[in-house]
């Protein structure tokens, strides 16, 4: 009898422990090391010119990070290239990187996911903040950061972990199934995942419609697709793309991505698949260029509900970014 109560209260000491470990909130400083599953790194009052984090993994089913982030750091800057004298925009003052992402600028709450696969082996992933010195400069922002890590779980054999097929890792599936991250967990291959049915998407540095996108990125903004999903419905209230012309309105297509290129990267746009404008019925896949009232866009592509967003390495003018509404019908 005693030996069933001493192994009761044992039980339910780990699960409490378990339970406080999950909700607990570590917050490492500059060169601390943290693996809770969730984390909060805010800058420090005095702080240094380059402050790196490092992340370790939560326990053996962490498949992703997701980090939501606010932060202000100098813009990016406008770099020659040295063969054809174009500028491309670049962060190389000061920038935020994790898994050879360079983000800069200022951001209200943006997120991205980081694939961290502790199944495959992977054990560590750092987070750094770099800052350009600041004494004898007037016209670069006091540098401030406010990020939350989310180790997210996943079971045995989800396409985000390696596939164990022995004995083992039938059990760990079982062991996992508990496991409440499920919703939050992107598709492979996604940098933005938007689980919800209906938010608002906007680019990285939009500030409002005052900042720009850096140059050279190339990502797939991803949405969550239920069994009775019918479509992705885009609302876009503010639009300013390069186009490979000077454009005052959206263009679409072969005004921004020409099927002569040489480069399958050359152009800045929008990619939304199988989609169709709705004040004009017009059919179109790629969008640059600029809006000047909202547009609504719909999406019906079977499969992954997404968008790719792309810049090539050439700055023009109007090359602001994008924000836009959606609904998931």
């Amino acid at each position: 009898m005693m030996n069933r109560v001493a192994s009761s209260l044992l039980l339910l000491l780990v699960v409490a422990t378990a339970a406080v470990q999950s909700a607990s909130v570590a917050t490492p400083t500059c060169g601390g090391t943290a693996s809770s599953k969730n984390i909060n790194l805010v800058n420090p009052t005095n702080t240094p010119r380059e402050c790196e984090y490092h992340i370790k993994a939560y326990n053996k089913y962490v498949c992703q990070l997701r980090i939501d982030f606010a932060m202000t750091l100098a813009q990016p800057t406008l770099e020659t290239q040295a063969d054809s004298g174009l500028s491309y925009a670049e962060c190389t003052q000061d920038y935020f990187e994790v898994n050879g992402l360079r983000l800069c600028g200022t951001e209200v709450w943006q997120h991205i996911y980081v694939p961290f696969n502790a199944t495959d082996g992977d054990t560590q992933v750092d987070i750094v903040f770099s800052l350009a010195n600041r004494v004898g400069y007037t016209d670069l922002p006091t540098p401030s950061w406010d990020m939350t890590v989310t180790q997210l779980e996943c079971p045995a054999g989800a396409s985000v972990r390696s596939l164990d097929l022995d004995e083992e890792s039938i059990i760990e599936g079982r062991a996992s199934a508990s496991t409440k991250d499920g919703f939050f967990v992107a598709p492979p291959g996604c940098l933005q995942y938007f689980p919800q049915s209906k938010g608002v998407v906007k680019s990285f540095n939009y500030n409002e419609g005052q900042g720009i996108y850096p140059s050279r990125m190339n990502y797939a903004i991803c949405f969550r697709r239920d069994t009775d999903t019918t479509a992705l419905n885009i609302r876009a209230y503010y639009f300013n793309v390069g186009a490979q012309e000077q454009a005052t309105t959206l263009l679409t297509d072969e005004s921004c991505y020409s099927a002569d290129s040489t480069n399958d990267l050359d152009a800045d746009f929008l990619m939304v698949p199988q989609a169709t404008m709705e004040d004009s019925h017009k059919h179109a896949t790629y969008f640059c260029g600029s809006i000047k009232k909202d547009v609504v866009i719909s999406s019906n592509n079977p499969g992954p509900l997404l968008v790719l967003f792309n810049s090539d390495d050439i700055y023009r003018q109007n090359e602001a970014g994008f924000a836009f509404t959606y609904t998931v019908d």
